[in-house]
């Protein structure tokens, strides 16, 4: 089996009233020999039922069964020994992307090789302008979404395949703000899994989520547990809302120059969070604990259109004692055509996650295809 010993979830940055994941896409193409060829039907949004809970009401906990101890008799004077303390380990420490330099940017990130470095930083805040826009622009367009979604996972020599339904839905908090959330069923089992995204927005007053917000319900429980069904990584597939407008002040960025990506010039920034600014950052499960984990990157942008065409990120600071050495995640975005939606939109094609925890290097990537609408029929449940 795939060992899985701990588990990651990438909590959506929010800022103010905005978080973090979506993508995009585009209209269909005409017919290859260039006849006007009528169109086949478009299909259906696919439905799914999602049972909505009334908000601030959740059910109570069953409580927990006493703990039985065995006390076995010491002779008088004897005292069993004192359990061995872990040997602390030291903190890990990253380059900081945003003042490192270009050297130490390129060692951590290999695909910057051919880098052409600014002179200075002159353009860094008309380019962040223009990219922030072109997020608001994208946030706004995004429908509800499903995709197929093909996960495979390597670690220790040994490979699995999982194949899912994967939901990407936008839910918009007035005039600035937008949350996105991931939910993902399991095509083998039907198995339900969602992101702990939202629930842990609420709690930290980042925003208030609405009924359509809910949970899907489980075949089992999601988060946390020891080794945690589904993808070890989640909420990857929005990370381009680093460059959201509201989300600017919880980073800082650094224009790093010119390369080409795949054969076109692209504009080069590199972003890291202010650990002190970030309203939700990302989360690691180790040993039955959670710990945050901050992040940074660099990103590949469309000097023309100013979309964000490649996204890296790698780690900037883990709490001491986490064996965690790396956390890489690589996302590929495409334009992409889908029935019934007038404009094209901008998507994730792959999500590529190394991590090497403790020693132990692990892979996973996750391809998506076949986007298509989604649309959902909701219930009230009452509490009884």
């Amino acid at each position: 089996m795939f060992c899985r010993p701990w588990f990651l979830a990438a909590i959506a940055l929010a800022s103010f009233r905005l978080v973090w994941p979506g993508e995009l896409l585009a209209q269909q193409s005409p017919a290859p020999d260039g006849s006007n060829q009528a169109a086949p039907p478009a299909p259906k949004p696919e439905q799914i039922e999602i049972l909505v809970q009334p908000l601030g009401k959740t059910p109570a906990p069953s409580a927990p069964k006493a703990e039985e101890i065995d006390i076995l008799a010491q002779p008088l004077g004897k005292t069993p020994a004192a359990p061995t303390a872990k040997p602390s380990l030291p903190e890990i420490k990253f380059p900081n992307f945003a003042s490192c330099s270009i050297a130490e940017i390129q060692l951590a990130v290999p695909e910057l090789a051919h880098l052409k470095a600014a002179q200075d930083q002159s353009q860094l805040r008309a380019l962040l302008d223009k990219i922030g826009a072109k997020t608001v622009e994208i946030a706004r367009k995004m429908p509800n979404l499903v995709s197929n979604e093909a996960v495979v996972s390597e670690q220790n020599g040994f490979t699995t395949r999982a194949n899912y339904s994967f939901l990407m839905l936008p839910h918009h908090m007035g005039a600035k703000g937008v949350a996105f959330d991931e939910y993902r069923v399991d095509i083998a089992t039907g198995e339900k899994l969602q992101t702990d995204f939202i629930e842990k927005a609420a709690e930290s007053g980042a925003l208030h989520a609405p009924p359509s917000l809910a949970d899907l319900p489980p075949a089992s429980p999601v988060l946390p547990q020891p080794q945690p069904t589904g993808p070890i990584s989640q909420g990857s597939a929005s990370a381009w809302l680093y460059f959201y407008p509201t989300n600017r002040n919880q980073l800082e960025f650094r224009y790093l120059g010119q390369q080409k990506m795949h054969g076109r010039e692209t504009e080069v920034v590199a972003f890291a969070q202010k650990p002190g600014s970030v309203l939700l950052p990302a989360v690691i499960g180790y040993e039955g604990q959670t710990y945050e984990i901050f992040m940074q990157g660099v990103a590949w942008i469309d000097p023309a259109q100013f979309r964000i065409e490649r996204l890296r990120s790698e780690l900037l600071s883990v709490p001491a004692g986490i064996p965690l050495h790396r956390l890489s995640t690589d996302i590929q975005f495409a334009e992409t055509s889908i029935v019934d939606v007038p404009s094209p939109l901008w998507l994730p094609t792959q999500v590529v996650i190394t991590t090497n925890l403790a020693g132990s290097t692990a892979r996973e990537s996750h391809t998506y295809s076949n986007y298509r609408l989604f649309r959902t029929r909701s219930k009230i449940v009452l509490n009884r």
